[in-house]
């Protein structure tokens, strides 16, 4: 069975337009947004606290680079919840919210989204230096080139939304309904080809690059740590133990990055697949046959992705002892033992 949509296409009913609204509200307005304001609150935590630790290392600078990444992504997130509440796009303003959501709020999000990966990608590529040329990855990932990588990323993942925001505007417009001026996603003749070229580069492309490349990281991580814990059992003896203290910080913080990986991974796995089948699938679309199913599979992916971005504070304050020292400082007013 297909219905008429309201801009004129045919869509597929597996998922009724009720069904969809409940969703949608559920997901985003509902569990999306109030794990959005936590995350908000935990990032502006973090942000604080790595500002306190300094950047005279180069993970720190790193963790700081994420940590402003998904306190954005959460922000988009909170409007696109915001935009979806029936209590908001039923009022009356001079835009319609569910009209300018994709345009001010999806594409800023996965804008954000696409950032943090390629940024964690980065931390683990940098774990891995650390465990292959562990005498040399203090001269090959300095603080300045740190630096200069995370702003690189945020410049290149920008750079890759610029075709479909030529494609896709807010303009004001005449609406002769409400004898108003009313603000509106407006499309060029282009569109649909520059909105090819931005699914391919950041869709397809950096997506599955950034995926693939963090799972190998990762397992190596695993692998070498397993290895050199079964290592140090074998080996130690009682002179080792004074001074095996810089190997342990060192593996505190491959265990760190490891975990955080892990979650990444796993809380990206769904909108990965989404978009891998969105290439064979050219009726999966916010404008195609399926738009419903497309819209509710996308709404549960934004839960995935708002957790992956709001627990990382407790991946800090479990497994880094400097990250717990100076939040117990700050919030607390009690440094730790």
């Amino acid at each position: 069975m297909t219905t008429l949509s309201p801009s004129g296409s045919y869509y597929a009913n597996i998922v009724s337009d009720e069904q969809l609204y409940t969703i949608e509200v559920v997901n985003a307005v509902v569990i999306s947004g109030l794990l959005s304001l936590f995350g908000v609150a935990s990032n502006i935590i973090n942000i604080v606290v790595f500002a306190k630790q300094g950047f005279q290392d180069s993970m720190n600078i790193s963790l700081m680079g994420l940590a402003v990444s998904d306190l954005c992504s959460l922000l988009t997130m909170i409007w696109i919840s915001i935009c979806q509440n029936p209590l908001f796009y039923r009022s009356e303003f001079n835009f319609d919210p569910q009209d300018i959501l994709y345009l001010t709020g999806a594409v800023p999000h996965v804008l954000f989204v696409k950032i943090a990966t390629f940024i964690t990608a980065f931390i683990t590529f940098e774990r891995c230096l650390c465990i292959a040329v562990p005498l040399k990855v203090k001269m090959i990932i300095t603080p300045g080139r740190t630096k200069r990588i995370i702003i690189y990323i945020y410049i290149g993942m920008s750079v890759l939304v610029i075709p479909f925001c030529l494609g896709n505007r807010l303009e004001w417009v005449s609406d002769f309904n409400k004898n108003a001026t009313v603000l509106k996603t407006t499309f060029t003749t282009e569109r649909e080809m520059l909105e090819a070229i931005t699914f391919l580069t950041q869709g397809v492309f950096a997506t599955t690059f950034s995926f693939v490349f963090v799972i190998c990281c990762t397992i190596v991580l695993i692998v070498k740590l397993n290895s050199k814990t079964k290592w140090r059992q074998a080996t130690a003896t009682k002179s080792d133990r004074a001074t095996e203290g810089v190997g342990v910080k060192d593996q505190k913080v491959v265990k760190m990055v490891t975990l955080i990986a892990s979650i990444f991974i796993v809380c990206t796995v769904p909108p990965t697949l989404i978009i891998l089948y969105m290439v064979i699938d050219p009726g999966f679309r916010v404008d195609g046959v399926y738009r419903n199913l497309y819209l509710v599979i996308w709404s549960s992916s934004y839960l995935t992705e708002t957790v992956n971005s709001s627990v990382n504070i407790f991946v800090y304050l479990k497994m880094s002892s400097k990250y717990r020292a100076v939040f117990m400082k700050i919030f607390w007013n009690n440094e730790e033992k």
